[in-house]
């Protein structure tokens, strides 16, 4: 039997069918990176296969991206598809880079990935925005990369990806059942071509990365409530507590904490193009 195969009453589906259909088709996992000092052409996204299909499956793939274009002097080509529900926007340096108006994508995004590294720099500028809810409005999970890994079969991971997005690497969650499965199968197979790669394990780094997180996040809620203390606004809440320095065990601290996204240790896989 031929490896094509066709479907020829696709076309007399109903149209939310068949735009259901088009949204399960499109790509998941890829990666957003925005990072001051390099250059946009280098970690744009290309449009998903489904847009060069037909002009419905283009507007399915255009209404469910941010399409936008960082023009430069050497490629004024730049235009990235980024699709906030399934990629990740990768924040790497230079947060929340003022000069590109990342806004759109900022909004969009249920994913980030973040240096673990860095809790005194951007972790702690991302966790603030979280809090006050002026960015990140969608986002529901933050992978923090304790290790970047990079390998020339890294594929493996991700045997869907397309020929477009190959070199972009991947994200890998320390908490997935499914992505430690994935993990193991790629060091069975390694040690059978003689290789003996080494992956962080959770339960190596988890403890200190929530240890330092948790100290972070403390620390910016609490500065938010002293922010509204200053500007005298209680947001409606009986219970806002209206006295400073406020009691980790704050119902109004643990109700803040509450509405944060997962926080995740993740590994970065890179490809060798």
């Amino acid at each position: 039997m031929s490896s094509t195969q066709t479907f020829s009453t696709f076309p007399r589906l109903p149209p939310e069918i068949r735009r259901l259909i088009w949204i399960h088709a499109l790509p998941r996992g890829r990666i957003q990176l925005f990072a001051r000092n390099v250059p946009w052409e280098n970690w744009r996204l290309l449009p998903p296969v489904i847009a060069h299909v037909c002009r419905e499956s283009r507007e399915v793939a255009a209404n469910h991206s941010v399409v936008r274009g960082f023009p430069t002097a050497q490629d004024t080509d730049t235009t990235t598809w980024f699709i906030g529900s399934r990629d990740i926007l990768e924040l790497h340096g230079g947060y929340p880079y003022p000069l590109s108006n990342p806004e759109p994508f900022f909004s969009a995004a249920e994913k980030l990935a973040i240096n673990a590294g860095d809790f005194e720099g951007d972790i702690s500028v991302v966790v603030k925005d979280l809090i006050e809810g002026q960015r990140f409005h969608s986002v529901k999970v933050v992978y923090l990369i304790v290790e970047q890994i990079e390998t020339a079969y890294w594929p493996r991971f991700r045997p869907e990806m397309t020929e477009q997005d190959k070199g972009k690497g991947t994200v890998l969650d320390l908490c997935s059942d499914e992505d430690r499965r994935k993990i193991e199968a790629y060091k069975t197979w390694a040690r059978g071509q003689e290789m003996s790669p080494v992956f962080p394990r959770r339960e190596d780094v988890e403890f200190a990365l929530r240890s330092s997180l948790d100290n972070v996040i403390l620390q910016e809620i609490r500065h938010y409530h002293e922010r509204l203390l200053q500007v005298g606004h209680d947001e409606g809440r009986s219970s806002f507590p209206t006295t400073s320095p406020i009691p980790s065990d704050h119902p109004w601290i643990l109700q803040q904490w509450r509405q944060l996204p997962e926080f995740c240790p993740a590994v970065l896989i890179l490809g060798w193009r």
